[in-house]
């Protein structure tokens, strides 16, 4: 492999700062290195889940207290029709 061949080669991991390729591993450290891209991926994604979670969550909480806030109007509107009725 030429030099300009080795230094196209990715890179599987970076760890402590430093980046790995493939030549650089065992069989066994390419084996982890898969495994922890693969966490980090999932982690990725489990966080850009959660964040979409405490946005809908705070979205559902915001029309929940629009909805409540709209029954009690509901419920004002109605007594104060009862009382004006009462007046008459």
């Amino acid at each position: 492999m030429s030099k300009k061949e080795m230094e196209k080669e990715p890179v599987i991991l970076t760890f402590n700062e430093r980046e790995y390729k493939a030549e650089d591993l065992t069989d066994v450290q390419k084996d982890i290195a898969a495994k922890l891209n693969i966490a980090g991926t999932k982690l990725n994604d489990l966080q850009r889940a959660y964040n979409d979670y405490i946005i809908t969550n705070d979205y559902k909480n915001i029309m929940v207290k629009a909805f409540e806030a709209s029954l009690e109007n509901k419920d004002n509107d109605t007594e104060e029709a009862i009382i004006t009725e009462d007046n008459s």
